[in-house]
């Protein structure tokens, strides 16, 4: 790869993963010095790069370029195509070996325990061509709890020739026996200058597009080029993310009359309702970052509110990540998001103080009779 003005020597050190120069480099170190642990885990937001990540470390591992895999070879393009014979990955609704099991089409929520079996049998299959059956699970925290136990035996005995690649938006909600058996490397957010650029420079994005994307993407380079490809995305999180601002100053009934339209779209769309939650989580992490002036935390996310504290935004997140978890173990969807809008904290609005009664309406989709 030859040096440019517009950066290529930087697409060769962080792997085309914008903003993951220091994770790429770790991976990197790992296969000069041949110190590849048999399993990583790789965390951060949605969009930040963790798929892409995962995908440029098996290139590495099997491209004859060697640790810059040159991206353009038949095998290189496999891989990033999901066609590469000795890489697999397990996601939900993805294969396993019962027959009678269709999981592209029965509303599956979770990665399944007959999925992580599946990657047990295939583990200790010898590799077609590559020196290691590489298998990338997106995402992780979605496992469900038999299949967590499962996956928990091939990390404890991992055939020699198998690599695991876990990737998690939530890393908490992964046993602690899983993380502690993984090499952990956290992707944080990049700036939003240094997003802009790179969707101007190498996805062709007129630059005042590529400057709305970073920001509303909040640094996070994968998620701002998906909301390019598709614009519902981008009104999908900024309707969702003045929802969430609305109810963090809401009384009671207005939450409450939130939630009961909310569980009645979930029995319609399931994917819009946690595509929402999800919007909400990071929002409430990214408060809670600039809360507690964590480095990597987003300040746009808490210009509005002042008075938050780190306590009250890890409430909100937690209660905000076991709402989700209830609706995708089928509890009750109105009983399970009631509870998450009792569990928000009530915060005032900007420039109002404390005892003041917020009045911004919540702004909800109408319904059909």
């Amino acid at each position: 790869m030859t040096e440019t003005a517009t950066g290529a020597v930087q697409y060769a050190e962080d792997w085309g993963v914008v903003g993951q120069s220091a994770a790429a480099a770790a991976l990197r170190h790992a296969l000069i010095s041949g110190r590849l642990t048999h399993a990583y885990l790789l965390s951060g937001p949605e969009g930040a790069g963790k798929a892409t990540l995962a995908r440029r470390l098996a290139q590495a591992l099997i491209c004859k370029a060697g640790v810059r895999p040159c991206l353009e070879c038949r095998t290189c393009r496999q891989v990033d195509s999901g066609d590469a014979p000795d890489i697999e990955g397990i996601t939900i609704g993805g294969v396993c070996d019962e027959g009678n099991h269709d999981h592209a089409s029965d509303n599956s929520t979770r990665i399944r325990i007959c999925q992580v079996r599946r990657l047990e049998r295939v583990a200790n299959l010898s590799p077609f061509a590559a020196a290691r059956r590489i298998f990338i699970i997106d995402t992780a925290d979605e496992l469900q709890p038999e299949g967590a136990n499962a996956l928990l035996k091939t990390l404890e005995e991992p055939p020699a020739t198998s690599l695991l690649i876990l990737l998690a938006t939530d890393p908490e909600a992964l046993l602690p026996t899983i993380r502690s058996r993984c090499q952990q490397l956290t992707l944080t957010p990049a700036p939003a200058s240094e997003v802009a650029a790179a969707l101007v420079e190498r996805a062709g994005v007129p630059e005042g597009e590529a400057l709305d994307l970073a920001r509303l993407s909040r640094g996070r380079y994968g998620l701002a080029l998906r909301m390019h490809g598709d614009p519902s995305l981008a009104v999908l999180r900024e309707t969702a993310t003045e929802q969430v601002r609305s109810l963090s100053r809401a009384g009671r009934n207005e939450r409450l009359d939130y939630a009961q339209q909310l569980s009645r779209s979930w029995q319609r769309e399931r994917e819009s309702v946690l595509a929402t939650l999800d919007v909400w989580r990071s929002w409430w992490r990214d408060v809670l970052h600039a809360s507690a002036e964590v480095p990597g935390g987003t300040p746009a996310a808490s210009g509005p509110l002042e008075q938050c504290s780190p306590a009250q935004a890890l409430a909100a997140l937690s209660a905000t990540q076991r709402a989700r978890e209830h609706l995708i173990t089928n509890t009750n969807p109105q009983l399970a998001l009631e509870v998450l809008m009792l569990d928000l904290p009530v915060l005032p609005a900007q420039g109002m103080r404390d005892g003041e009664e917020a009045r911004e309406p919540i702004a909800v989709t109408p319904e059909a009779d």
